[in-house]
């Protein structure tokens, strides 16, 4: 099993590669949105404990921003330089994933794509604070 920044330098590198077009940000961002509402219905559940809930509701939070970010970007209603592009695309991709350090069936398997999207809304801390001002 790798760790969370090796698994996510392989997205990183596909984000680069393989999502070029247009209509494979929109398939990305229908996955997203999927995946989005998969993890609200883990926020809802009553088997989790409310440190699970609290840590849940903050991915939760930060992911919504990144895909309507990515959504803005599918309509061209704002930019962002490639390199930061393409690290809000592997974010994404890490988290629609099934398959990533710790695989998202086990009991621990939304711990890493947590790690991965605090990181990289960190890293888009501008773009974002600049998202939510021109929008």
């Amino acid at each position: 099993m790798a760790d969370w920044k090796t698994t996510y330098s392989y997205f990183l590198e596909q984000a680069k590669q393989d999502i070029t077009e247009q209509e494979q940000l929109g398939d990305l961002l229908v996955q997203g949105e999927r995946a989005l509402a998969k993890l609200t219905v883990d926020v809802a559940s009553n088997e989790i404990s409310n440190i699970e809930r609290e840590e849940e509701l903050t991915l939760y939070f930060q992911m919504k921003q990144m895909l309507n970010m990515l959504r803005a970007l599918y309509h061209q209603q704002f930019e962002m330089q490639s390199d930061k592009r393409h690290e809000l695309i592997a974010a994404i991709l890490y988290f629609v994933s099934p398959f990533d350090a710790i695989p998202d069936d086990s009991p621990l398997g939304l711990f890493d794509d947590a790690q991965v999207i605090d990181y990289v809304h960190e890293q888009l801390a501008s773009d974002i604070d600049r998202f939510h001002n021109e929008l």
